[in-house]
């Protein structure tokens, strides 16, 4: 089936035809021939038609040169959000789950705006008219697009992209192609933050669980939360370790399904592989799991006190609850016998010698207990070699554990001076509540990092309870920042496995190399970014990013139009005669669909949006005031 095919830079032959049939009803009229008004009302309207086409091509050109912006009240987004949500308005819930939130305007982009798109590239800025200054003010402020705007000369992108369709529609993000994740993509200034106060404004209203882990701490973003939540009676909750006083209390270390989960979530923080790492974590895990067997829940800052001054304490009152239900009442009864004499010149490894003699009864017991047995071991082993050993623990454990980051996050409910609210994961989803973090990484980037990353890991091990243990599981939005500085091996298993449990992910993010950095292989960063199934691409300037952006929108066939024109002469005839011939050709080649090129071209507030992996949209987001 074959195509038309419209050069929408071509001279405006429509124009002289629609005066030629215009000329010719009023010569009709005038000459009243046989049958003139059939004739009259026949040329009209071709003169009607051919005006139509010229207009349109008119508004077309008025579109590429016109740069639209649209400031849009709160109380009008959400009008429009709650229609396209379906919200129902006493039980404010999906009606039947196939809405979406409100992404601005814009259009679908289809092969014909791909093909238009390569065409203007290839021409010079000359080339690409407007429409005619000669038109008359009412008719060319009527093909001028809405919220249009006068171009400036130091603006940032070329409004061509998003001109080349005149008309426009509202776009959402489809509900339904939420768990499969969304990738955000953008540089400094492109508009992201405007796009995260508008989805997270909808959210809000929508009575949605919402986390937010900002790593620079946009304090537009935490503002424009913070005033939505009032507006729709929401809590909302803040951590910021640059403002402790205005912070919750929070404990990442609250919710897992083993005691091996918590021992990870710091050792994977440490800067260390192979020996120095594997005993990182043995010695953690180790210290919390005997924690636990004393009836504590284990947090960062008294892990780091028995890491670093040793695990006596915890070893004794473990030893008094073994012996004394064996034995009872009588259980330190004859402790000395148990204490071993060192050789001279040798001191025992316990700091004392009730100590000593608890751990001798015990082993001469032979009461299996695990716990007690891996701290008997961590006092018997070498100090010098422990010391050695650690050395790549300490460090993260004395950033997070230490003054008030440790307060904050190894919350003492029993401290009575402290009157901050103490939360975790699971009661932020159970409270349906909105949770701002940022993380200050601009003051601190390896803190920073490091809160963000174990806080991630909290997350996916109460996804991982959600999936197992709830039929329909709340909807839980997340937002992250400048994801790459956050991401771990948990941040992944909630991109593989989190939609199940509800959780609906946005990934943000300038440049791929950030994430390359972070894994330290391109396979990891795959590994990451393939588990996104929705994508929206402000303006980038990182041409690996754009590529691989351009790439995953997939191709499509443009069609070129070759005009050759020959002219010659018979050697045997006369120079007055000559023969000459005009081809003209259609042909198609493969291009991107969107051009990388145009990735880094786009103006702020701009986007494209390629959704559950079929459909490539261009839009542009509005300013929320």
């Amino acid at each position: 089936m074959s195509r038309t095919y419209h050069d929408m830079f071509r001279p405006v032959y429509e124009l002289p035809s629609c005066l030629t049939w215009a000329a010719s009803s009023v010569l009709l009229t005038a000459l009243h021939p046989p049958m003139w008004p059939v004739a009259a009302a026949a040329v009209v309207g071709a003169s009607a038609l051919r005006g139509r086409q010229a207009i349109d091509l008119y508004r077309f050109r008025a579109s590429l040169s016109a740069l639209r912006v649209e400031t849009i009240t709160v109380g009008d987004a959400l009008a429009i959000s709650k229609r396209h949500l379906k919200l129902d308005g006493a039980k404010r819930k999906e009606t039947d789950g196939k809405g979406g939130f409100w992404l601005g305007r814009g259009f679908r982009w289809t092969q014909q705006h791909a093909e238009i798109s390569r065409q203007i590239m290839f021409r010079s800025p000359e080339e690409i008219q407007g429409p005619p200054s000669w038109l008359p003010a009412p008719i060319l402020k009527s093909i001028q697009p809405k919220n249009f705007v006068p171009l400036k000369a130091d603006s940032v992108g070329v409004s061509w992209i998003h001109g080349i369709s005149p008309d426009e529609e509202e776009l959402t993000l489809p509900i339904e192609a939420l768990p499969g994740h969304t990738l955000v993509v953008g540089t400094t200034r492109a508009g992201k933050t405007r796009l995260y106060e508008l989805l997270t404004t909808q959210i809000v209203h929508a009575k949605k669980i919402l986390i937010i882990i900002d790593p620079k701490g946009d304090k537009d973003w935490e503002q424009r939360v913070r005033k939505e939540c009032e507006r729709a009676g929401r809590k909302f909750l803040y951590f910021h370790p640059a403002h402790p006083s205005k912070s919750i209390r929070m404990n990442p270390l609250a919710n897992w399904n083993t005691i091996a989960e918590a021992a990870t979530r710091i050792g994977q923080l440490v800067d260390a592989e192979g020996t120095f790492g594997a005993f990182a974590w043995k010695t953690l895990f180790r210290v919390m799991r005997a924690q636990v067997a004393d009836g504590m829940r284990p947090n960062i800052r008294t892990a780091k006190e028995y890491v670093q001054n040793g695990v006596e304490p915890l070893l004794e009152s473990l030893l008094k609850k073994a012996l004394y239900q064996r034995l009872g009442g009588a259980w330190d009864q004859d402790l000395d016998t148990f204490v071993e004499k060192q050789p001279r010149g040798k001191t025992s490894p316990f700091k004392s010698e009730r100590l000593e003699g608890m751990a001798g009864k015990f082993l001469s017991l032979k009461i299996r207990d695990e716990a007690i047995e891996a701290l008997i071991a961590m006092v018997n082993h070498s100090k010098e070699h422990y010391s050695k050993m650690i050395q790549v623990l300490e460090p993260i454990l004395e950033m997070l554990g230490s003054d008030e980051l440790g307060a904050m996050l190894s919350p003492d409910p029993l401290d009575l001076n402290d009157t901050r609210p103490i939360y975790d994961t699971q009661k932020i989803i159970e409270e349906n509540a909105v949770l701002y973090v940022g993380l200050d990484s601009l003051s601190n980037k390896i803190i920073g990092s490091a809160i963000g990353s174990i806080l991630l890991a909290d997350i996916a091990s109460v996804a991982g309870a959600i999936y197992n243990f709830n039929d329909k599981p709340e909807d839980i939005y997340l937002f992250i920042d400048e994801a790459a500085e956050v991401m771990n091996e948990q941040a992944i298993q909630i991109l593989n496995k989190g939609g199940g449990a509800g959780i609906k992910a946005f990934i943000a993010t300038q440049t791929i190399a950030d994430f390359d950095v972070v894994f330290g292989s391109n396979a990891k960063t795959g590994q990451a970014l393939g588990n996104l199934n929705n994508v929206l691409c402000l303006r980038v300037k990182d041409p690996a990013m754009a590529e691989w952006i351009a790439t995953s929108f997939g191709k499509t066939a443009a069609r070129d139009v070759r005009v050759t024109h020959t002219t010659g002469s018979g050697s045997s005839k006369s120079f007055t005669e000559f023969s000459g011939s005009t081809a003209r050709a259609l042909s198609e080649v493969e291009i991107p669909f969107v051009s990388a090129d145009l990735l880094t071209r786009l103006p702020g507030l701009q986007y494209f949006a390629f959704l559950a992996g079929s459909t490539l949209y261009k839009g542009r987001l509005p300013l929320l005031q």
